[in-house]
């Protein structure tokens, strides 16, 4: 008896064995590209803003929180599926990797047809309230950079950039949301199905346009060109408000 277990203990413990992958669940890959008037974002590369002033835009970042995810089934039932994520178009500084988008891969999701997709844009209060440190560092959660201790809040989104006037003045613009009152909620109705142990990928676009130049809900890039949020109900926090909620509203599914 304990000749043919120790072999086995011995056997697990070199070669790492994994218990075999639940057949009752498959993968979601969520990929996030972001674009300009038509064309892939490349970071640091100046593009036309079709507007007389500013003339041209260079996005220099794109970063934001993703949360409470979950699916709709048939049954229009919802499952909660991921807590938190980040998206960064950090590798956008070539035309390829702009194309390719950020990935991100969400494991376990149980098999079936879906025709629903929740998103959260930023973070719920109460997760606002929490710190990095009730967090592991492998959790997007659990990273200092993420969190600015004197709002007492993650940094909800992050958009940088600069951009050229008429004149040919070049300026910066940044905005930050953070604090409470920031989270913004999207439902996207695609169809889609989980596989056993199989994967599933879902195309977001970012139309990054429309953060600043949608007729309804623009942006003074020249006279509002900064925000690091504030108390609530002040400019700076109105701004950056507006900042996160054109972020949630630039996102399409193709």
């Amino acid at each position: 008896m304990y000749k043919l277990i120790l072999p086995l203990f011995i056997a697990c413990s070199f070669f790492q064995c994994n218990p075999e992958p639940d057949p009752n669940t498959g993968t979601l890959e969520l990929v996030f590209k972001s674009s300009f008037n038509g064309s892939p974002l490349v970071l640091y590369q100046k593009d036309s803003t079709n507007v007389s002033d500013p003339t041209t835009i260079t996005f220099k970042k794109l970063d934001f929180f993703v949360s409470d995810i979950k699916i709709q089934d048939s049954s229009n039932e919802w499952q909660y599926i991921k807590d938190a994520g980040y998206v960064s178009m950090a590798n956008n500084l070539s035309l390829d990797a702009a194309s390719e988008g950020y990935s991100m891969t969400i494991n376990e999701v149980p098999i079936g047809d879906y025709e629903g997709l929740e998103i959260g844009i930023g973070l719920s209060d109460q997760v606002n309230a929490t710190l990095p440190g009730d967090y592991s560092s492998s959790s997007p959660l659990g990273l200092n950079a993420n969190y600015w201790a004197s709002w007492d809040s993650y940094i909800l989104c992050k958009i940088e950039g600069d951009i050229e006037q008429s004149n040919a003045s070049v300026s910066g613009f940044l905005y930050h949301a953070g604090v409470n009152g920031m989270h913004q909620i999207r439902n996207y109705s695609p169809s889609f199905s989980i596989g056993s142990n199989a994967k599933t990928q879902i195309v977001f676009e970012i139309k990054a346009e429309e953060l600043f130049f949608k007729t309804g809900s623009s942006i003074d890039l020249i006279n509002d060109n900064q925000t690091h949020s504030g108390q609530s109900g002040s400019d700076a926090y109105n701004l950056a408000l507006k900042a996160i909620q054109n972020l949630s509203n630039s996102i399409y599914i193709p």
